[in-house]
């Protein structure tokens, strides 16, 4: 990792009280860019920009997790949930996704972070059923957040909640969550390096309405 992209994540890790993590980051980082000039998964960026674009942004949904067990829906790379495992080693985290290339990744960077609070699941959301439900399920993925409430209301339990990361959010996407019965709550989040809107959609099993 160049110098200058190792101190901008050393600052935004101490900024987030989290600088215990950095070295198991950098390790992702390093395990990230290597596999991505092969499999492409994600955007070839310089460092510096893959850790405000995607380390930071996934960290700025870390307020939001209220408990386990934890779902990643279309984790992808393990973005958000390998990097939120990462700095909540006490909280259990399944990450699914169906393209076996990103989750031969995601379990290469489990095994050599020496993370134990994870497993990765190569599956597509409507096949996943297992024996518990969770308490919160999250997607980084998805581009409607009522398809993907309503793909993953089998999963959650009673108490628990549904996360949608976003940027900016159409008025749209709201409005075809309220038609579809869920309530949503709408909050900014925000984490070092990060520039233009951050909103995370949640919706909470509980307040949700028949449509």
């Amino acid at each position: 990792m160049d110098q200058q992209a190792h101190k901008a994540l050393a600052e935004g890790l101490h900024e987030l009280g989290l600088g215990m993590h950095q070295d198991d980051i950098a390790h992702y980082i390093r395990l990230l860019q290597r596999w991505n000039r092969a499999y492409n998964l994600v955007a070839p960026t310089d460092e510096l920009t893959l850790i405000n674009r995607h380390i930071f942004d996934c960290l700025a949904a870390r307020p939001f997790i209220s408990g386990g067990p934890c779902l990643d829906v279309g984790t992808g790379a393990g973005l958000p949930g390998l990097i939120l495992a990462v700095t909540m080693p006490s909280t259990e985290w399944v990450l699914l996704d169906a393209n076996g290339k990103k989750t031969r990744f995601c379990q290469q960077a489990v095994r050599a972070i020496g993370l134990d609070n994870v497993q990765v699941v190569q599956q597509r959301l409507q096949h996943h059923h297992p024996e518990h439900c969770y308490m919160t399920i999250i997607s980084r993925a998805y581009s409607q957040a009522a398809g993907f409430v309503l793909s993953s209301a089998h999963l959650i339990c009673d108490e628990g909640r549904i996360l949608a990361m976003k940027g900016r959010i159409a008025r749209e996407e709201k409005a075809d969550a309220i038609a579809a019965g869920l309530h949503v709550e709408i909050e900014p989040m925000y984490a070092p390096g990060q520039s233009g809107e951050r909103h995370m959609m949640i919706f909470k099993k509980k307040a949700w309405q028949e449509p």
